[in-house]
């Protein structure tokens, strides 16, 4: 039911289109075509790990519609659903139909080849990468990542947090141990943080995973965790998410794009998009700053492969 009400609200939306581009006399749109005028938008739901889908979608709408009356004319314009799945999202850039995209860091490397190398934003808070840390208390008798065998372990529910999988498998691979869902006894998720570090610091689990970020934002409001906590393993520095724009997509268009997300803050409808990613405002970047994280990722889907072969042999 629900993929049928995602095709009838889309030929609604080619109908609106449609109306809109007439009404603003462009000329030469094809959705194929690499200049044609009206940037087309979409973000992955993979990136609201946590977050209300719905107040998002809200928050998107609210500030394309802004943004249109700011540029005087529509040069940008959401899929009607703003957020849709994974696979649909790589599908649509790869045939050339979404022209800017908010995809995570794992879709990132699917479409990287098509991704305009000069123009990728990002929240500021990841502008130079951010670092997962695994809490344990500080009077256990855990000190490297081998103690942890068997162990209870609390991650953080959250959109920032979509590499934590990779980051575990990886981290363990490099320590010649077993996938995360081998080694560790148990993994609860959970969307708060103190959800995720008590149970540690009232000895109920064995260690906690979230951003460091995060834990330093509850060190601030609870100094007895900083001192009662300690990190047994830190990440590299990563992007989780990210904006990118298609190559070759239409350059006047893109740049009033860039332009409006750097001006969100001053803005209404933009500090509720700030507000729903937790960032004051938005940076760009060139691709060249994911090439830790894309190290990373393609490891562990090499990985995820071998293991998947493994398991597919008698």
């Amino acid at each position: 039911m629900e993929a049928s009400n995602r095709q009838i609200t889309r030929r609604q939306c080619l109908t609106l289109l449609a109306g809109a581009i007439s009404a603003t006399q462009m000329t030469g749109f094809c959705w194929g075509e690499n200049d044609r005028k009206l940037l087309r938008t979409a973000i992955s739901e993979d990136t609201l790990a946590g977050a209300n889908i719905t107040d998002a979608r809200a928050a998107y709408r609210v500030w394309i519609d802004e943004y249109s009356r700011q540029a005087g004319k529509i040069t940008g314009e959401a899929v009607p659903e703003v957020f849709i799945p994974s696979e649909e999202l790589i599908r649509d850039v790869r045939q050339g139909t979404i022209d800017c995209f908010g995809v995570t860091a794992l879709e990132y490397v699917k479409i990287m080849d098509l991704i305009d190398p000069d123009s990728l934003v990002l929240q500021d808070y990841l502008a130079d990468g951010m670092e997962y840390v695994l809490l344990v208390h500080s009077s256990s008798a855990f000190r490297k990542i081998a103690d942890l065998r068997g162990a209870q372990i609390v991650s953080h529910l959250h959109r920032d947090m979509v590499l934590l999988p990779a980051w575990l498998d990886t981290m363990l691979a490099a320590n010649n141990l077993p996938e995360a869902g081998r080694f560790f006894g148990s993994n609860q998720l959970h969307d708060k943080v103190n959800e995720v570090v008590l149970p540690v610091f009232f000895r109920r689990a064995d260690g906690a995973c979230l951003a460091r970020r995060s834990w330093e934002t509850a060190v601030e409001l609870n100094p007895q965790l900083g001192r009662d906590l300690r990190p047994v393993a830190v990440s590299p520095k990563i992007i989780p998410i990210a904006i990118g724009f298609r190559r070759n997509c239409n350059a006047d268009g893109r740049k009033m794009l860039l332009d409006s997300m750097m001006r969100l803050s001053t803005t209404t409808a933009g500090q509720q998009i700030s507000a729903l990613y937790q960032a004051k405002e938005f940076v760009v970047r060139p691709t060249s700053v994911m090439k830790t994280t894309v190290e990373m990722v393609n490891q562990f889907e090499r990985m995820s492969g071998q293991a998947g072969s493994r398991k597919g042999k008698p």
